[in-house]
């Protein structure tokens, strides 16, 4: 399949109504078809290239679609991320199969959410079954910081943001008192 020019995707915001929809999952041939293909090609490209965060869903720009590509690298809100936490992946019709211990609060943000921090609970280990850009079906366990980025994104999938899940209001707080009181703390941002 040719790939036509890589192209940088507008992100869709806060209030937009997809972001609060199910999406529609994919099947096989239409995973291997060049629109998606392209769709997955433009995502990483702007992981890459716009900074947007370490991972992008689907309806994050505007497709309603069950489908998230994941590309963590440092960041400014991870400065610091060691090369172990670094991942590359695509998962398509996502579905967590197992769960692991109790639900651990955990610092969150999201693009679609511009600069709003708050912590979130989420497994510290969870078992997914996904598709891959190849429409290889996987059924993988991860865990620490890409378990909590596999909930997250599985959650936009399913119409769900990270504000949805927070527990203590008390915790939200701007980008800037974040990287202030968090970060500057724990570079890692873990």
């Amino acid at each position: 399949m040719k790939k036509s020019k890589l192209k940088i995707l507008g992100k869709t915001e806060f209030g937009n109504p997809i972001l609060k929809k199910n999406v529609a999952r994919l099947s096989k041939s239409e995973i291997l078809s060049s629109d998606t293909q392209q769709l997955i090609a433009n995502m990483r490209y702007t992981l890459q290239e716009k900074n947007y965060g370490i991972a992008l869903a689907a309806p994050q720009i505007g497709k309603s679609l069950a489908l998230a590509v994941i590309h963590i690298r440092p960041t400014k809100i991870r400065p610091n991320l060691p090369k172990s936490k670094w991942a590359d992946l695509v998962i398509i019709n996502p579905k967590i199969t197992k769960t692991y211990g109790a639900k651990i609060p955990t610092w969150e943000g999201c693009i679609s959410l511009a600069e709003v921090f708050a912590k979130v609970p989420r497994y510290k280990k969870v078992q997914v079954e996904y598709l891959d850009e190849n429409a290889v079906k996987l059924t993988r366990t991860f865990e620490g910081l890409l378990a909590q980025v596999i909930q997250h994104e599985i959650d936009h999938l399913n119409g769900i943001l990270f504000v949805d899940r927070v527990k203590d209001a008390r915790t939200f707080m701007s980008g800037s008192e974040y990287r202030k009181r968090i970060v500057s703390k724990n570079p890692s941002g873990e």
